[in-house]
C-alpha cells in the first residue's frame, strides 16, 4: 500500500498514516467457548461462537499486504492512498492544509485539500525581504555575466578581472611616466600589444594607446558595477522586486 494513506474506520473516523506503523482493526472470528452446565459432573462441552475481536497488525502489513489481504484481514476498514496536488498560490495569501476529515475520498484515493488565508504582517514582510534578496542575487549574476564578456576596445574584448585591471593600471602609470619625461621610452613589451580575451594582441605603439585601453576597460567595468548598484537600490526599495528587470539597461 502506498504511503501516506488514510485509514477510515466504520464509525467514519479517519487516521492519516505517514509511515509504516502498527494498526488495529475489528475482525469477526469463530472461537470455542465452554458451555455452562448446572451438573458439575457432566463432561465439558464447548460451542463455537462468532466474536468481534480487535486485532493489531504489524507495520510490515503496509508493504506486504495485497488488496485481497486488506479485504480479508480488515474488512471493516477502508484504506486509501493520499494524493497531494500541491498547495495553490495567490499573492497575499497562504495555503493551509485542511484536516484529513475534510479531504474528499473516492474509490481510488484520498485527495489533500487546502484553504487560502491572508498573510500576517510578519509573513508579508518576510516574503518581501526574501524577494528582494533573490532579486539582488539575480542582479549580481547578470553583472558577473556582463563583466565576463569583457570590455570592448579596438574591435576586441579585454578582461575586466581584478588582476587584469591591476595590470592595466600599471601600464597606464608607465605611459604617464613616459609622457611626462620621467621614463625615456615606451617599453617594447607594451608596444607589442595587449592580449585580448580571444588570445590575440591589440598593438599599442604609443603611450597614448596604452592609456586609451586602460581607460576603456576601467570605464566599462565601473559603468557595469554602477548599473548593478542602481538596479539593486531599485530592488531594495521596490514594493514588488520582481518588477525590476535585471536584464535591462546594461552598458555595452
Amino acid at each position: 500500500m502506498q504511503l501516506p494513506a488514510v485509514l477510515i474506520h466504520p464509525d467514519g473516523t479517519r487516521v492519516l498514516v505517514q509511515s509504516p506503523a502498527s494498526f488495529s482493526c475489528p475482525l469477526a472470528v469463530t472461537v470455542r467457548r465452554p458451555v455452562q452446565s448446572d451438573d458439575p459432573d457432566a463432561p465439558a462441552e464447548f460451542a463455537e461462537v462468532e466474536e468481534v475481536q480487535l486485532i493489531t497488525h504489524p507495520p510490515e502489513a503496509w508493504t506486504l499486504w495485497t488488496p485481497e489481504d486488506w479485504a480479508a484481514m480488515c474488512p471493516t476498514l477502508t484504506v486509501r492512498p493520499v494524493v497531494d496536488p500541491g498547495p495553490p498560490s495567490e499573492p497575499g495569501l497562504r495555503a493551509v492544509r485542511t484536516p484529513v476529515e475534510a479531504w474528499p475520498i473516492d474509490d481510488e484515493a484520498a485527495t489533500v485539500t487546502y484553504t487560502l488565508v491572508p498573510l500576517t504582517p510578519e509573513e508579508i514582510a518576510g516574503q518581501l525581504a526574501a524577494a528582494r534578496v533573490a532579486k539582488v542575487r539575480d542582479i549580481d549574476a547578470a553583472r558577473d555575466r556582463r563583466l565576463g564578456l569583457g570590455a570592448l576596445h579596438g574591435g576586441k574584448r579585454f578582461s575586466t578581472s581584478d588582476a587584469s585591471r591591476t595590470d592595466l593600471g600599471g601600464m597606464a602609470t608607465t605611459a604617464g611616466l613616459v609622457l611626462s619625461g620621467a621614463l625615456p621610452a615606451w617599453p617594447e613589451s607594451y608596444a607589442q600589444g595587449w592580449i585580448a580575451i580571444d588570445n590575440t594582441r591589440l598593438p599599442l605603439p604609443t603611450p597614448a594607446d596604452g592609456i586609451a585601453l586602460a581607460a576603456a576597460v576601467a570605464l566599462a567595468y565601473s559603468a557595469t558595477v554602477q548599473h548593478a548598484r542602481d538596479l539593486k537600490d531599485a530592488a531594495l526599495a521596490a514594493a514588488d522586486p520582481a518588477a525590476v528587470d535585471e536584464l535591462a539597461g546594461w552598458p555595452d
